[in-house]
């Protein structure tokens, strides 16, 4: 737990420094994309050597954090494509997920805390899977099935839907009221 906490106190300083020079946008979220090629209708918890496999790569740091989390800090799209390490930058912050189906919206975690969770959601199919040659997706149809909110200690919120963009193969970092840090490559 310390060892999140100084890496936490160093990247907000980090993340404080930048935003102060760019524009007044709260950062309120890290992310480190663990994998964007998860697949498969099995459970993260339910086969954890899926997710000793899939964390092995990452950075020791980022590894340690995931490979600590209890299970109620794992929340688990089955099919999902994606999985992320969300790090809430306000430890006392409330965080919601929200799973977006055709017809309805369903929490499928809450915490009042701001520790970090895992995140693994976005089951639907690349449009590049279905062709390849595809040349002007429209980045605004990328598909992505849940909304992450966080509302700091400071009541700024924060509503993100996590998800890799097809042509930049980057994280989405785009957020409304609050920035995303992509800790990705660190």
């Amino acid at each position: 737990m310390k060892r999140y906490l100084v890496l936490l106190l160093a990247c907000i300083l980090l993340v404080l420094g930048c935003a102060a020079a760019e524009e007044e946008v709260p950062p309120l979220c890290g992310v480190v994309l663990v994998s964007d090629s998860m697949g498969g209708d099995w459970s993260i918890l339910e086969e954890r050597r899926h997710l000793d496999a899939v964390l092995y790569p990452l950075e020791d740091e980022w590894r340690d954090i995931a490979m600590d989390l209890p299970d109620e800090r794992v929340v688990d799209i089955r099919g999902g494509q994606e999985l992320y390490l969300i790090l809430p930058m306000d430890a006392d912050a409330t965080v919601s997920v929200v799973h977006l189906s055709d017809d309805e919206e369903n929490l499928i975690y809450h915490s009042e805390t701001g520790e970090p969770f895992l995140l693994r959601c976005n089951a639907a199919p690349s449009p590049w899977e279905e062709d390849p040659y595809l040349s002007d997706f429209e980045e605004v149809s990328e598909p992505f099935d849940c909304r992450v909110f966080i509302v700091d200690s400071m009541d700024n919120v924060l509503i993100w839907n996590p998800y890799v963009h097809f042509n930049r193969g980057e994280v989405n970092t785009d957020a409304q009221g609050g920035c995303v840090i992509d800790f990705t490559n660190y």
